[in-house]
């Protein structure tokens, strides 16, 4: 069967209903690996970026805006100014991606310059699937740039949302969330950090950034920070090129702060251990680069994981029991 994007979040969504009914526990994670491996991506195709134009109408107005917000003086944004700019996201020039629109939204959240209605709107435009999973299905290609930065924009409405006075996001909303994020998480392959000429991808940073904020969120269930800590580490023992630009630091930071929270996350990590290292054991030796990277992606993790000060002692006797397997 030729999986599509609405066959994977359909299969996940059946997983996570039988997670929370008590259905499924054990053995999330194979179900979850088998669902990712049965999932073949195309050849990459040409992403779309705006016109000359519209590109530098985005890239005038966020500056001025900018100028007002670090002078202190009030700054109003329309909705179709703030639907205008957050297309800017796809674009591969960083000028504009990253230290245009990004670092606008960062700063007016910040300056809480955006209306509550302007919050949620932001939300359901980023978990869109021409925006959330914009090339998603071929190989690496410019579509990451899109994803990632909406994840890492996400994770910073979460918080708004978070820390607002009265609860923004609606019962659909947070679960088109988790649904979509964890459709997202099993998909996503590219691993590429800093990309020449075109900035920061940094996909799997931006989805630990999200995934640590959900930590903290008490409106998202213990079993869905259990489902998608399981969607995240099947993804990574699948990922067949390097994550070596901070990525595991700061999924380690992740899984440290969820596994503290509460002794059934750190009894159900303990158990993922245990059943990667039987996973790991029975595997032949690497033999092409892409295996290679598979190893050593998640052996960065596992003694990264080592080195922090916080994590549970069961966990670390375990993995410092197990230092020939990580070596």
């Amino acid at each position: 069967m030729d999986y599509t994007v609405d066959d994977v979040r359909e299969e996940l969504k059946n997983m996570r209903a039988r997670v929370h009914h008590g259905e499924l526990f054990d053995s999330l994670g194979t179900e979850v690996g088998r669902l990712i491996d049965q999932f073949d991506y195309d050849a990459p195709t040409v992403v779309e970026q705006l016109d000359p134009i519209t590109a530098t109408a985005i890239h005038e107005k966020v500056s001025d805006w900018q100028n007002a917000l670090i002078a202190g003086q009030p700054v109003v944004v329309t909705d179709q100014e703030l639907l205008d700019v957050m297309s800017g996201l796809r674009q591969t020039d960083p000028e504009l991606r990253d230290k245009g629109v990004f670092f606008f939204i960062s700063d007016a959240l910040q300056a809480n310059v955006f209306t509550d209605a302007q919050i949620v709107m932001m939300t359901r435009y980023l978990l869109q699937d021409s925006v959330l999973f914009s090339h998603i299905d071929e190989a690496d290609n410019d579509g990451i740039f899109f994803r990632s930065f909406a994840v890492f924009i996400l994770s910073m409405l979460n918080y708004a949302n978070r820390n607002s006075e009265v609860e923004l996001f609606s019962d659909d909303l947070h679960e088109m969330l988790i649904d979509n994020l964890a459709t997202y998480i099993a998909l996503e392959h590219d691993t590429r950090g800093f990309v020449e000429g075109k900035g920061w991808a940094h996909a799997f940073l931006h989805i630990a950034n999200l995934l640590d904020e959900l930590t903290h969120d008490d409106a998202v269930t213990r079993a869905d920070k259990v489902f998608l800590l399981t969607v995240l580490i099947e993804r990574i023992k699948r990922l067949e090129t390097p994550l070596v630009m901070g990525e595991n630091r700061r999924i380690d930071s992740y899984i440290v702060t969820l596994v503290n929270l509460n002794p059934l996350y750190e009894q159900y990590f303990l158990k993922q251990l245990k059943q990667w290292r039987q996973e790991m054991t029975r595997r032949m030796q690497p033999e092409v680069e892409a295996d290679w990277h598979r190893m050593y992606n998640q052996q960065r993790l596992l003694q990264g994981l080592l080195l922090r000060e916080k994590l549970p002692k069961e966990i670390y006797d375990y993995l410092n029991e197990a230092r020939n397997f990580l070596a």
